[in-house]
């Protein structure tokens, strides 16, 4: 079968076309029971019809009716309105290669890898960016920390040590011995904190999977006991898998849970606190739940606006990361903190998965299901 197709100018309602094909005889076409065509309100009709050598078509009147097979083509009259006789141009109604429906298939599957390969190459992008950025940052505060100790530090060491000397040689019973002490121990806590400070800059841990013993750490070192004097219990939990974290990530994570758990060991209704570490594909999530009881009015609002505040200086700290921080405080169930730092900045060395349902996708699979939903529908 091919197709045959024209244009009518000047039918009036009702008037239809009938088409022929010639093969030795003229053949009424498509078929003998639907000589006629329909034309279209644009003027224009289209048909399937057989092969042959001439093609004709005819303008008729509705109440006309063509032989089957003629050796002559009608003339005009007796219902005939206008005869066109055309050679064999037919077009077989084979569809073109980008007509078809696996070409169409092909290149939507082709459009959606393109896609997600550009996606995952703009991630690994920035990640690399992200990584650099760090590096630079703990590079820089790395060098820092080296210059605060070997001149402002070693400065206040040296000057301590002359201090020291000098009130050594003082009598006991001089006016400005104790005069000097005190400037002595004021200079002892000056370099106390320089040192703490010194350490801040730097990493803190040698080991990057040491936030565990690093949340671990810090009971002691507020003493374990809440304003009250109340022991507090704190306990540190690890889900999934461990994985080495970026320093910069991994320092300003432990930055932000100190000041979640010292907040939490100044109030004294806390009476235990935990601390939760989950290391997952897409995030590390760092959750920090206290159950501090606000039952009395001032109580409460102090604790809510502490909460406030403590919330927007740290979700401060965690865009400047690309983490994510949820507060969540209620009356009677204390405060719950919950940090999301993406997989992408929390992990070294972390490159992005696709998605398991996307990456199970490939033209000759979705091909294949297709034609078997076809075949189950054709059965």
């Amino acid at each position: 079968m091919a197709a045959i197709e024209g244009r009518v100018t000047g039918a009036r309602p009702g008037q239809q076309i009938v088409l022929f094909a010639r093969s030795g005889a003229w053949y009424v076409q498509p078929f003998i029971e639907q000589p006629f065509t329909k034309i279209q309100p644009d003027s224009t009709w289209r048909n399937s019809t057989h092969l042959g050598t001439e093609y004709a078509a005819m303008l008729v009147e509705p109440e006309y009716r063509p032989p089957t097979v003629t050796d002559v083509l009608p003339n005009k009259g007796g219902g005939v309105i206008a005869v066109t006789v055309a050679p064999g141009e037919a077009r077989l109604l084979l569809p073109l290669f980008w007509q078809t429906w696996w070409f169409q298939l092909l290149s939507g599957l082709s459009c959606l890898f393109a896609l997600l390969a550009f996606h995952r190459l703009r991630l690994r992008q920035l990640a690399r960016q992200l990584n650099a950025r760090f590096d630079e940052r703990l590079e820089e505060r790395t060098r820092i920390a080296q210059d605060l100790h070997d001149t402002l530090l070693q400065g206040f060491l040296s000057a301590s040590m002359q201090l020291y000397v000098a009130v050594e040689q003082l009598p006991e019973d001089s006016p400005a011995k104790s005069r000097l002490n005190q400037v002595q121990q004021l200079m002892g806590r000056v370099i106390e904190e320089g040192r703490n400070t010194v350490q801040g800059l730097r990493s803190i841990t040698a080991d990057s999977l040491d936030l565990e013993q690093a949340f671990s750490r810090l009971p002691q070192e507020f003493a374990g006991h809440n304003e009250g004097g109340e022991q507090v219990r704190c306990r540190v939990t690890v889900k999934g898998r461990s994985r080495p974290l970026h320093p910069i990530i991994r320092d300003e994570v432990y930055r932000i849970g100190r000041e979640v758990l010292f907040n939490a060991f100044r109030h004294s209704m806390t009476k235990s606190i935990e601390v939760e570490l989950k290391y997952s594909v897409r995030h590390l999530r760092v959750s920090i739940r206290d159950d501090g009881d606000a039952t009395e009015n001032r109580a409460m609002r102090a604790r809510r606006e502490e909460s406030i505040e403590l919330a927007r200086l740290l979700s401060e700290r965690a865009r400047r990361i690309g983490a994510r921080l949820k507060v969540r405080s209620l009356a009677t169930a204390g405060t719950e903190i919950e940090l999301y730092i993406p997989s992408r900045a929390a992990y070294l060395n972390q490159s992005p998965r696709p998605n398991r349902r996307l990456a199970n996708l490939s033209p000759l699979r979705a091909m294949s299901r297709l034609r078997k939903s076809k075949t189950e529908e054709d059965g």
